[in-house]
């Protein structure tokens, strides 16, 4: 999937923070950098072509607090605070308060809405959130894990402002581990067959053919590393695996986890009748006997 994340103009005020104008032909960023109009990090594997009216911001503190570092700071109506996106990291898996944080800065949750998936691979939960003074501005936040926490945060006037901001932050791309980076799914229609369907853990092993033991990396046994990695999986309509990508864990297992997980085999997953890919998670443990 870690928010490949946004900050209010409030908060903006407060810090005295200048706008600045539109990025050099290329910008460094803590984790990841900027040329013309396109993000990239090698690290955790995200290229993302940013349209051309958005502008890209250098800030160091996160809406989400000390926990998280800032990747990319984007104002996407130009130079003015009115809208925000903002991306940020941090190393911890899991949920770091992010709630507590954001009401403490102002904002309260109006809900839970949903699954998303980042780029292509990065499992994201959305939480949605409005300002407690008037008048009323409304936050978004997808709640990604990708070799630790990656969350997106949209801020904005208007909830179907939010939503066009969500739509385009799709278009952002995450290499995977394992296997090559695939054509986007096309956004579906209410009603019509998904060409990709996403179930548990549990249900994917019930239709598994063929499961490869992964080999104890030899250097990890001698350093007594032992623990589990966890990936998020994408299945092809034929049962082969189609693109891996590692969510958490050590790694020094994670090459071990994938090169096992690639040679796995399912039944093609049907639904209505028809073969359709199916994304799940697999959890891959080590342990040392």
């Amino acid at each position: 999937m870690r928010d490949l994340v946004v900050c209010c103009g409030l908060v903006l005020a407060t810090l005295g923070i200048a706008l600045s104008q539109s990025p050099s032909p290329s910008t460094e960023f803590e984790k990841g950098s900027v040329s013309g109009k396109t993000y990239t990090n090698p690290t955790l594997g995200i290229t993302w072509e940013l349209p051309n009216d958005w502008t890209i911001q250098n800030q160091d503190a996160s809406l989400l607090g000390d926990d998280y570092s800032v990747l990319l700071h984007i104002l996407p109506s130009g130079a003015q605070p009115q809208e925000l996106i903002e991306l940020d990291y941090s190393e911890k898996s899991g949920t770091i308060g992010q709630d507590s944080v954001l009401q403490s800065k102002g904002w309260q949750s109006v809900g839970h809405t949903g699954y998303y998936s980042l780029g292509g691979g990065i499992p994201a939960h959305r939480s949605d959130y409005k300002s407690k003074s008037e008048p009323p501005r409304y936050l978004t936040l997808l709640d990604g894990q990708h070799r630790g926490n990656l969350n997106l945060i949209f801020v904005a006037d208007s909830p179907t402002r939010i939503e066009e901001l969500v739509k385009a932050s799709l278009q952002m791309k995450v290499q995977p581990d394992w296997g090559s980076p695939e054509e986007s799914l096309p956004l579906t229609s209410p009603g019509s067959r998904p060409r990709r369907v996403r179930v548990s853990q549990g249900v994917s092993q019930s239709f598994m053919e063929r499961k490869v033991q992964p080999i104890y990396p030899e250097a990890a046994r001698k350093a007594h590393i032992q623990g589990s990695v966890v990936m998020l999986v994408h299945i092809s309509t034929e049962g082969a695996v189609k693109n891996l990508f590692v969510l958490s864990g050590q790694p020094s297992l994670t090459q071990a986890a994938l090169d096992a997980v690639s040679q796995w085999r399912y039944k093609p997953y049907l639904l209505q009748g028809t073969a359709v890919e199916v994304e799940t998670l697999i959890t891959v443990n080590f342990a040392l006997h």
